[in-house]
């Protein structure tokens, strides 16, 4: 159990904020079996990395020109990405169709299955399959995401599902973050954000005291 001036001294967010957050992530935690301070420090900080410290919990993609080519370069040519600057429903729709569950780009899943929550669930698939661990209608109704209830759920939910407590356990930080931004631990890429990760992780681990 942490209490809400050690969750605002890790994830570096107003206490107020983590006030809000501090029942919810406890009761999220203890169920899917987050429950050691190496596994807290690892989860805490992975969330807090991919909400802005919970101050975002729907993705952003209203990007410039620059930030499009460095996020998804691999997606657009150079030629197609002014197109999509400061674009975000245009943008999702893209360079999220036909991948982790959701339709053509003309279907809108990409949108409306983009990241949500403390830690950026993404893509119908992962809606629907963490709806169904959790009993909660996410894939219909995908905005309950952004509730600190059902957020924290959904997080650690998928955080179990997807194996992050053994890697955790090992202290695998970089598989960890690989299977949060690349989808897979082995992958050989560099996930992004690594050094504000790494960060994070270190904060974390030193605040509830793992050696």
């Amino acid at each position: 159990m942490i209490n809400a001036a050690l969750l605002s001294q890790i994830l570096m967010c107003p206490l107020a904020l983590a006030q809000r957050w501090t029942a919810p992530l406890n009761e999220a935690m203890q169920r899917f079996e987050i429950n050691t301070p190496r596994r807290i420090a690892h989860f805490l900080a992975q969330i807090g990395h991919e909400s802005l410290s919970l101050q975002h919990l729907q993705e952003n993609l209203s990007y410039s020109r620059k930030r499009i080519g460095e996020v998804f370069g691999r997606r657009l040519s150079e030629a197609e990405q002014p197109q999509y600057v400061r674009k975000p429903e245009r943008l999702a729709n893209r360079v999220y169709a036909n991948r982790n569950g959701n339709r053509d780009e003309a279907s809108g899943d990409g949108y409306r299955y983009r990241g949500r929550g403390p830690i950026a669930l993404t893509g119908r698939d992962n809606y629907r399959r963490i709806g169904e661990l959790l009993d909660l209608p996410l894939e219909e109704q995908p905005e309950l995401l952004e509730s600190p209830e059902v957020g924290a759920l959904a997080a650690a939910a998928w955080w179990q599902d997807a194996g992050l407590n053994a890697l955790a356990d090992r202290d695998d930080l970089l598989g960890v973050s690989r299977r949060i931004n690349l989808g897979s631990s082995t992958s050989k890429a560099t996930p992004e954000g690594m050094a504000d990760r790494t960060m994070r992780t270190s904060r974390a681990l030193l605040v509830l005291g793992v050696g």
